[in-house]
């Protein structure tokens, strides 16, 4: 059985269904940290006021309270993923060495706080249930973007820098609402092309409206993530068996074109290549930037600077980079150099451990049922939950859905299997025709279960 259709018959067994007031407290969660519609309403220092904090700790209160409802399940789980438990205890005890500790614990705690809600939905919630409501607050801020954009331009369009009148819609800038219109449409899409059209007419909208507010953001990146991922999801089925079954070939080669391109493609001759394609050569001044970090982790190699501690307004490298580009950075646009910076070595070890552990799930479960689509989703996002830390920084972000995301795919990717599951799971021929042939040249083809 499919680990999405398992999950829901284990659900339907043994938790209570969802009540109408949980889905709306999901849809209205997920909504709040899909969009920065709320900064807007109540601006402040450090883009939150106190009505902002407020807001965010009454939702981390009702996380908590949910998953101390459910109970010895969520222990259960949790003992499933220590991983991500050590990751998400970073922030806080990067506290000790931090630079700036006060900014440090204060944001340690809005990180953790918002990652249980990624914690409550693989707990709580059935993966497909899952996917139905982050669909439908996806589409819900879809909607307010175009609102924004049409009927109140002083919000919805950029006005300051260089992308002046690029559409925000409720996002800050046009790279936040290309990064989660791109997500949107695939979460939407997943879930019609499990369930069909005509059971999510609204979803379906969504994919309509997410894929128009990506073409009008100009985020180049989010684009091309999107194509990716939607090609993937068309391909799926024999693109995971031919890696895996071509695995001894195809992981040197890749090995081998990822150390090349390290080694031979540096800053110059990316600047080279991005200006033949008619693109800033300095990536909007990140290449200048990405230089420049490194001379200030002479000290916090191993251990960073503490969570988000090196870019407070009271930091003296922080002043040195703005008098050399001419503007005040607020993170690095790179998520793997955010990580370095606040954890160092050590951090980034770990979290480069955190998402080979869900790739390798996910590419296993996938070898089982190329069909199943939480782990179809699963592949898609770290596909561009990779691609989007390449210049932007979404790991171990706070109040923000991408990385709630990651953190529930990863809970429910590590769920452990029946005591009365067999080891080995047949191939399902009904899936697809491939399948067919190889059950007809083959005897019963069984793969062990993680």
């Amino acid at each position: 059985m499919p680990l999405a259709r398992r999950q829901e018959a284990e659900w339907t067994a043994q938790a209570a269904p969802l009540t109408r007031v949980e889905m709306v407290l999901i849809v209205a969660a997920t909504f709040l940290y899909w969009n920065d519609s709320l900064r807007q309403i109540f601006p402040g220092v450090d883009n939150a006021s106190v009505e902002f904090r407020l807001i965010h700790f009454a939702f981390y209160g009702l996380f908590c309270i949910g998953l101390i409802t459910i109970g010895t399940p969520v222990l259960t789980r949790l003992r499933q993923v220590p991983l991500i438990l050590v990751v998400l205890t970073l922030p806080l005890l990067s506290a000790l060495w931090s630079i700036a500790p006060a900014e440090t614990t204060q944001r340690s705690v809005a990180v953790i706080g918002s990652s249980l809600f990624g914690i409550y939905l693989a707990c709580r919630v059935p993966p497909l249930e899952a996917f139905r409501l982050i669909g439908s607050a996806a589409t819900l801020s879809a909607m307010l973007s175009i609102v924004l954009i049409l009927f109140v331009p002083s919000v919805g369009l950029m006005s300051e820098g260089e992308y002046v009148n690029a559409w925000g819609g409720a996002h800050l800038h046009k790279n936040g609402l290309g990064q989660m219109t791109a997500l949107g449409a695939i979460v939407c899409l997943i879930v019609v092309m499990a369930e069909g059209m005509r059971r999510h007419w609204f979803l379906a909208t969504g994919i309509i409206l997410n894929v128009f507010l990506l073409a009008g953001s100009r985020s180049l990146t989010s684009q091309l993530v999107f194509v990716i991922g939607v090609v993937l999801l068309l391909t799926m089925r024999r693109f995971i068996r031919l890696l895996v079954d071509s695995a001894v070939i195809t992981a040197p080669l890749l090995v081998g074109a990822l150390v090349f391109a390290l080694v031979t493609l540096s800053a110059d001759s990316l600047a080279e290549l991005l200006a033949s394609f008619g693109k800033d050569a300095t990536m909007s001044s990140r290449l200048p930037l990405w230089q420049m970090l490194s001379g200030f982790m002479e000290g916090h190699w191993w251990f960073g600077h503490g969570y988000e501690a090196f870019w407070t307004d009271e930091s003296y490298a922080v002043r040195i980079i703005q008098r050399k580009l001419g503007f005040r950075p607020w993170y690095s646009h790179n998520g793997f150099f955010e990580v370095w910076l606040a954890f160092g070595l050590v951090g980034l070890a770990l979290v480069t451990a955190l998402i080979v552990a869900l790739a390798s799930r996910i590419v296993r479960g996938l070898y089982r049922d190329p069909a199943d689509p939480v782990l179809l989703f699963g592949f898609v996002y770290v596909l561009m939950f990779l691609l989007q830390n390449a210049a932007e920084a979404t790991i171990l972000q706070r109040n923000t859905m991408s990385w709630a995301l990651f953190v529930m795919l990863y809970v429910m990717a590590a769920s452990p299997r029946r005591p009365d599951e067999p080891t080995r799971l047949p191939v399902r021929s009904h899936r697809a025709r491939f399948h067919v042939a190889e059950e007809a040249r083959q005897p019963e083809r069984r793969v062990s279960v993680a």
